[in-house]
């Protein structure tokens, strides 16, 4: 199997657990021993970081079809919670904490928002440009405000009694509707 198969494979169940993240949690979701990812990643933190860098890398640069207005309205609707619990969101929430406390995470953790932040201005400036958005506000304002919008929402989400009552994806797509 190849790294890549590997974080794949763990990046998919971290998606997918409500509980705290564990070495033994992604081994097993991989189908391996613990020991072999530490010799393929060198310690639990090294996984980390390979698999903050595959989420980095799977951001794109700009828009990915001629049709940035429907990217950005799939884009919304991809930050949709849907029917996930308040366990799951717990448990991504305790990661991010964890990658504050880390400078390294930490590092790379901007560096993806950062990338993810270009790309929504990127789709942004397109859909301006297009008449499809309005174009009174600049696209990279725009952008940090979905990005932070979503996160706001996530947050609210955790606390909600009934999480996809108050779902990012929702909140996106009518922020989105206002700005034609």
């Amino acid at each position: 199997m190849t790294d890549e198969q590997i974080l794949a494979l763990v990046g998919d169940s971290l998606d997918q657990t409500g509980s705290s993240w564990t070495l033994a949690r992604a081994a097993d979701a991989a189908g391996l021993h613990p020991s072999t990812l530490i010799k393929r990643f060198g310690s639990r933190h090294g996984l980390l970081v390979a698999l903050s860098r595959r989420w980095i890398e799977s951001i794109p640069i700009g828009a990915t079809t001629p049709h940035a207005h429907s990217e950005l309205l799939n884009w919304a609707a991809s930050q949709t919670i849907d029917q996930v619990g308040t366990a799951l969101i717990m448990a991504r929430l305790d990661m991010l904490i964890e990658d504050f406390h880390d400078d390294e995470l930490r590092d790379l953790l901007h560096k993806g928002w950062t990338k993810h932040s270009a790309y929504l201005s990127d789709l942004v400036q397109r859909c301006q440009d297009s008449g499809e958005i309005a174009s009174h506000l600049q696209a990279e304002a725009i952008a940090l405000f979905l990005l932070d919008s979503a996160h706001g929402a996530l947050l609210r989400a955790a606390v909600h009694p009934v999480p996809s009552e108050v779902d990012p994806g929702r909140a996106l797509t009518v922020i989105l509707e206002y700005l034609k």
